[in-house]
């Protein structure tokens, strides 16, 4: 079993380690949609309820928080004690549909992945609906300018449920398409390129794949696979190097602490952040001042 840091969360989804040993993370569930934080001895405090239903957070370097799912299914930016300082809600081509998971790039820019389907369309309260799969998806991975606040291109489009984002060790930018198990990747702005295949099948009768993800400085991949309650490492070739089990089968996210020491899972099934010893050092963020 992989010690359990914190219990009793809602849905957690993030995580990020922040320099003073606490980890900032977004509760999903209906009863707090929030913005937490949890210190070192577990302890939980909730930072804000920014509106809408966030799922992903990224830290700049001024310390603020980036939450994709705010209200109307916007992109926030709040401060550190919560308030919110700016709202983008979409680009040139329409509306965000479902804000998902966030990076920030080597370039200073905010990378965000959009699922590409109304929340209504996917769940049911706290279930999956059972028809996710034939819903519409149009999964879409946008290049943002934080300080303009505004989108500057759409580097994907069509995915089905695009989900986790991060920055390898080689610059390019990687994601994942949960309902077909599969990991894209592309130097930003060129022709996407598939990575890896973690799952064999589309995933039709049970919402699973990957989520997720974060990279150790040797370029290994470290992905959440949702619904199958395991981590699974992917070597820069793009084959499985290993899996790590996690407490349930829910794992919604990876990320490393600031000193690469160790990894944080968290793990929806239990509404817990599990911490594990990294097997290599974890990659650090990019996090720049706005």
């Amino acid at each position: 079993m992989n010690e359990t840091i914190a219990t009793g969360l809602r849905q957690p989804g993030g995580p990020v380690g922040l320099p003073d040993g606490r980890v900032a993370l977004v509760e999903m569930g209906d009863s707090r949609r929030c913005l937490s934080v949890i210190a070192a001895n577990g302890t939980r405090h909730e930072v804000c309820r920014p509106g809408g239903l966030p799922s992903g957070v990224a830290v700049d370097g001024d310390n603020c928080f980036w939450v994709a799912g705010g209200p109307e299914n916007s992109l926030v930016r709040l401060s550190p004690e919560g308030r919110t300082l700016q709202v983008i809600e979409g680009g040139r081509d329409g509306p965000f549909l479902y804000p998902n998971d966030l990076a920030f790039g080597p370039d200073g820019l905010l990378y965000m992945t959009d699922s590409g389907v109304r929340a209504s369309d996917l769940l049911e309260g706290a279930d999956v609906h059972p028809d996710f799969f034939r819903a519409p998806y149009n999964g879409r991975v946008y290049q943002i300018d934080p300080g303009e606040g505004r989108v500057l291109r759409v580097l994907a489009t069509g995915l089905l449920h695009v989900s986790g984002i991060a920055f390898g060790p080689d610059g390019r930018l990687y994601y994942s398409e949960t309902l077909t198990g599969k990991i894209h990747r592309q130097i930003v702005g060129a022709r996407q390129e598939l990575f890896a295949q973690v799952i064999p099948a589309p995933a039709v009768t049970a919402l699973r794949g990957p989520a997720g993800m974060a990279f150790d400085r040797d370029g290994t991949l470290y992905c959440a696979l949702y619904g199958l309650g395991e981590v699974c490492l992917i070597d820069p070739a793009g084959k499985t190097a290993g899996l790590i089990r996690a407490n349930g089968m829910r794992p919604g996210n990876v990320a490393f602490t600031p000193d690469g020491k160790h990894a944080l899972i968290t793990e929806q099934e239990n509404g817990a952040l599990e911490r594990i010893v990294a097997p290599r050092p974890g990659l650090p963020l990019h996090m720049p001042s706005i």
